[in-house]
């Protein structure tokens, strides 16, 4: 417990820039809605401009941008999910990591708890700062809805919109928990974090305009919660639910295995 509430302490700083940061700016990005909607034959009529690829790449094929799902879905979700897997990934390539770097680990096993207590504290430290940052964005955006919502909206495909980050985020927070097992230099983590993260959203979005590549969604955690699959079918694939919790699991265990076998002092 006191290793846990070590942690909060020490990422809170962090946790509190990431949200306020991005928060503010879904707030400014939804208060354009109205206008957006007040002009949708202009807007309509640009996107028929826009390159086929990237039509298909940000699935405006299939949702509009004159609903607020579908605004949302093309203008705020992108830059939840996508900056969001950056601070998750982060947060979990690093908690470890940052130990050995800052030569406190030796700290920590010199006090009566096992590896296993420590890599426990540490990810349910991550997990709950991301499942609060998450908790944080449907409720903002929930408001922000209801108040620049110009007609109604289903609130199934809002809230599967508001669970399908928070299991992107904990993939990333796991993978990147797995991560920082083997990577002891924290200016490491950065670099490969952000490296990762940027590769899975160009896989993603290669998957979406090549027919030919279109099987790599399956490599990638952003395409199992793909917007214009969420708002049109109301609902997120099985097969992805699947896979997601696998990742997560394999992740985990994992690092416990990794982490106790691991050379350390």
């Amino acid at each position: 417990m006191l290793i846990f509430i070590r942690e909060l302490k020490r990422n809170r700083k962090s946790f509190i820039i990431w949200t306020a940061s991005l928060v503010l700016f879904d707030i400014l990005m939804m208060s354009f809605f109205q206008s957006i909607a007040d002009n949708t034959k202009m807007y309509d009529e640009m996107v028929k401009g826009f390159p086929k690829g990237m039509i298909e790449a940000f699935g405006l094929d299939k949702i509009s941008m004159s609903t607020i799902l579908g605004f949302f879905g093309t203008e705020c979700y992108i830059f939840i999910t996508l900056f969001g897997s950056i601070y998750a990934m982060l947060l979990g390539a690093s908690i470890l990591s940052k130990e050995e770097g800052e030569k406190t680990i030796e700290f920590l096993l010199a006090k009566p708890v096992t590896r296993s207590t420590i890599v426990t504290a540490k990810m349910a430290n991550a997990f709950f700062y991301i499942t609060l940052f998450n908790i944080i964005f449907a409720f903002v955006n929930f408001l922000m809805f209801e108040t620049v919502k110009i007609e109604e909206y289903s609130k199934k495909a809002f809230l599967l919109l508001s669970i399908g980050p928070l299991l992107l985020h904990l993939t990333f927070v796991a993978i990147g928990l797995l991560i920082s097992v083997f990577i002891i230099k924290a200016k490491s983590v950065y670099p490969f974090s952000i490296g990762f993260v940027l590769v899975m959203y160009f896989i993603s979005i290669m998957s979406s305009i090549s027919e030919k590549l279109t099987n790599l969604k399956y490599f990638t955690p952003f395409k199992y919660v793909d917007t214009p699959d969420i708002i049109t079918n109301e609902r997120i694939e099985p097969i992805y639910l699947v896979i997601v919790f696998a990742i997560i699991t394999v992740s985990i265990a994992a690092t416990y295995v990794f982490y106790n076998r691991k050379n350390i002092l």
